[in-house]
């Protein structure tokens, strides 16, 4: 299956670091976000597509809960309804700019909707 944003999901780039992600697949690591209603950081997110390039499993309770650990299926999801990603909790803009700001200054975005 191919990413229509970026590259085919075999072919993420070979700096498959979390900054590596978020700098050559933005809109990727982006519609993760939204297609986790937030849940996802944008360093989550990368590891998150890392991990589906690589066919590697991941153990987040997000993905644990929804996909049983398939880090894969949580991003093919994700690709298949980005275009359903606008509005509340769910808005791809706002996630891009989340992606872009780590992207630039190298800072995680720390998320605590539990408080």
């Amino acid at each position: 299956m191919s990413i229509p944003t970026e590259a085919p999901l075999g072919q993420i780039p070979r700096d498959r670091t979390p900054d590596g992600i978020l700098r050559r697949c933005p809109r990727l690591v982006a519609h993760v976000i939204a297609e986790s209603l937030g849940y996802a950081s944008p360093t989550l997110a990368a590891r998150l597509v890392a991990n589906a390039a690589a066919g590697q499993g991941n153990w987040c309770e997000w993905i644990m809960a929804c996909y049983g650990g398939d880090a894969r299926k949580a991003v093919r999801t994700a690709i298949r309804n980005r275009r359903s990603h606008r509005g509340y909790m769910a808005d791809v803009r706002q996630a891009l700019a989340l992606v872009r700001h780590t992207a630039q200054h190298g800072d995680p975005t720390l998320f605590g909707s539990w408080f």
